[in-house]
């Protein structure tokens, strides 16, 4: 199975989702480029989040419609999963056999009590329906800003990001930049917004 990645664009994903009837969030690059209304075309694999409720009924949607559920091993290939080992995995790919590329990295966020928790820290809960910006101009939901950063900034800040957080710290607002500050700590945002790029 190849490697190989292809680069949706927000209308592209939308179509593939068309029909889907539940709800699901666009992250990565393309969701920090929505926010900054810098969005033109996508740099990266497209990633979308949705709830492990949900996951089982997104999962089957691909598998209507032909695609594959996919994961990397340690060893970097790609091996085809079912839905029953969904349970053990956090990520996943959908696979497009016949362009024999990943078109779609997945993540699954956990909910108690219809509120997201933080994957490294269940004491952060947010309302489910808070985690995410809708963009009018493009018609999609997307990961807020913040949220996004928790996971980024969690473990480490590496150099070459500074400037990208440094941006969209400007563009927080105050519960926005209070919520990333009880997350990942005064001292490495504080590295961020002092650091000279």
């Amino acid at each position: 199975m190849e490697g190989n990645e292809q680069y949706l664009s927000i209308d592209e994903i939308k179509q593939i989702m068309s029909d889907y009837p539940l709800q699901y969030i666009v992250c990565g690059q393309c969701a920090i480029d929505l926010f900054l209304n810098e969005y033109t075309y996508t740099k990266e694999i497209m990633s979308i989040t949705v709830s492990r409720e949900e996951v089982e009924i997104l999962s089957n949607y691909f598998l209507k419609h032909q695609y594959q559920l996919v994961v990397k091993t340690p060893l970097d290939e790609l091996e085809e999963i079912s839905l029953e080992e969904l349970y053990n995995y956090k990520k996943y790919y959908v696979y497009d056999t016949k362009a024999q590329c990943k078109i779609i990295k997945v993540y699954i966020y956990e909910t108690k009590d219809e509120k997201w928790q933080f994957s490294h820290d269940h004491n952060i809960e947010v309302e489910d329906y808070k985690i995410y910006f809708h963009s009018l101009e493009k018609d999609i939901k997307y990961l807020r800003p913040e949220i996004q950063m928790m996971y980024k900034l969690y473990h480490e800040l590496r150099q070459d990001d500074i400037y990208k957080y440094q941006r969209l710290i400007q563009h927080l607002s105050y519960y926005q930049f209070f919520m990333l500050r009880k997350v990942i700590g005064k001292e490495k945002v504080n590295q961020i917004i002092l650091s000279d790029t």
